[in-house]
């Protein structure tokens, strides 16, 4: 193999500028906000930034947070900066993938080899999944980051015997990012200890003092938990614990029930990750069937191979699934696939190598533009949608009607993100008692037939005054005024 491949400088620009363009090659393409429950988060950073509540958010439908924080703090330090746009709001996502690579490949490098680091990290940037978290405003991709972080934390407090801080750091984090599953799966690898000592029952247990760790992690996850509630009371705790917490895990509520669909989240393991899975599964098979010899080194492969496999059981047990949930497990993976994409090379030569990685990078590049430019355009109704909703916000604030003076009932983030505004949905009940008012309202409405009260035969007097597009064809967006003379 060429010395360039044994670099890790050469690789880390390889992965920034391979992160940098897949970011760019979203941004480019249209908006898809109104798509995979973005316009949630949307909400949340429009909240904090627009009307100051950093505490407890909710989106414009009045629904208030699904989950802790962070991710959305770390996303309106950026909004606070450049203002709330998709580049602000996808740059936790974008800076998390590019963290993750990075990690990735220093781990692998210290474990197998520069080669090996590298290789892991090319998996984790061009992983089919991470196209799409690259630039998604959701949490998956920074809690990928964070739980790795504690997890490969808990290995090196377990191989020390003591230093448990970091790794109780890390999980306060993830908590504030996802909840108490990243305590968990950061945790997960740790299961390795009763293979190893199965094998080796001289091996030293997770040993140290944890009180300086948990003194952190309480003081981080609490420090904003009570005040919330004090804050935010019943409705709050209601989501988080209840809904979130308890309804995703057993389904109650939900119309679910734990392990319904026992082997989805193995099938969205393998596919979702293609072809890099092939090789984490070869990795894992190998750990199982030729372990290694060295002590050190056979329990960090176990440790891999438990956080993987324990959280596909996780997964799998658990009521909700999706793919994306998976994503905290890769890193895992990809210091597996770096391993034996990294023995495979040195089988076929440097040259063989490069030209199958450049065609794949080559592939993945070509397959990201048409997923998210011509497939998105043509068939995606969520970006036609967030299209519609951008050029509706354009021409509404280009009509001289006062969006300030908006009430809106059912119209998507999107809209109120190009106007400029935050205003939560109202009801029926409470734009009826508006159009009933004496002063002069502006009601912003997508579908009037849902509200026939308001909108329908013997409703009150009102007055249509822009209609999206303008064209008389169906309507994206119609506003009208109420209320007060007409």
């Amino acid at each position: 193999m060429g010395a360039a491949w044994k670099r890790p400088l050469v690789w880390g620009v390889l992965l920034a500028a391979l992160v940098l363009a897949l970011f760019a090659l979203r941004l480019t393409g249209p908006s898809n906000l109104e798509a995979d429950a973005q316009d949630r988060n949307v909400g949340y950073v429009m909240d904090v930034v627009w009307e100051g509540h950093w505490l407890v958010q909710q989106d414009i439908r009045g629904r208030i947070m699904s989950k802790p924080p962070l991710h959305t703090w770390a996303a309106s330090v950026f909004a606070e900066i450049g203002g709330i746009n998709r580049l602000t709001l996808a740059l936790p996502s974008a800076l998390a993938v590019l963290a993750m690579a990075l990690f990735v490949l220093e781990v692998g490098r210290r474990r197998y080899g520069a080669l090996a680091g590298g290789l892991a990290g090319l998996a984790v940037v061009l992983a089919p999944m991470m196209s799409k978290h690259i630039a998604l405003v959701r949490t998956d991709a920074l809690f990928a980051l964070v739980v790795a972080a504690g997890a490969l934390a808990a290995h090196r407090a377990w191989a020390r015997g003591g230093g448990w801080t970091p790794f109780w750091f890390w999980a306060a984090l993830a908590t504030l990012i996802k909840g108490p599953l990243g305590l968990v799966l950061a945790a997960m690898g740790l299961l390795a200890w009763f293979w190893e000592r199965r094998s080796d029952p001289a091996t030293p247990r997770p040993t140290g003092t944890h009180w300086a760790g948990i003194a952190v992690f309480l003081l981080l996850t609490l420090g904003w938990l009570v005040p919330a509630l004090v804050s935010a009371g019943e409705p709050l705790a209601n989501k988080l614990f209840f809904e979130e917490l308890v309804g995703q895990a057993t389904g109650v509520g939900k119309g679910g029930f734990p392990g319904r669909n026992l082997p989805k989240p193995t099938l969205y393991f393998i596919l979702r990750f293609l072809p890099f899975s092939l090789f984490a599964l070869y990795g894992l098979w190998r750990i199982v069937r030729h372990p290694a010899v060295a002590a050190d080194a056979r329990r960090f492969e176990r440790f891999l191979f438990c956080w993987i496999v324990g959280g596909i059981v996780l997964f799998s047990l658990a009521s909700h699934h999706r793919g994306d949930l998976l994503l905290p497990l890769w890193p895992a993976a990809a210091l597996l696939t770096g391993r034996e994409m990294a023995r495979l090379a040195e089988r076929i030569g440097g040259r063989l190598t490069g030209a199958v990685l450049a065609g794949l990078t080559l592939f993945f590049l070509c397959g990201a533009w048409w997923t998210y430019h011509d497939k998105a355009a043509r068939d995606s109704e969520e970006v036609r949608y967030t299209v519609e909703a951008e050029r509706a916000a354009r021409a509404l604030a280009a009509s001289g009607l006062d969006v300030k003076l908006l009430r809106h009932l059912d119209t998507p983030v999107t809209l109120q993100l190009g106007l400029g505004t935050f205003r939560t949905w109202v009801g029926e009940e409470e734009a009826l008692r508006l159009a009933n008012g004496t002063a002069p309202v502006l009601l912003a409405v997508e579908s009037p037939e849902d509200f026939p009260r308001l909108f329908g035969p013997g409703g009150p007097s009102i007055k249509e005054v822009f209609r999206w597009p303008p064209d008389g064809g169906k309507s994206a967006l119609r506003v009208f005024l109420t209320g007060g003379r007409k």
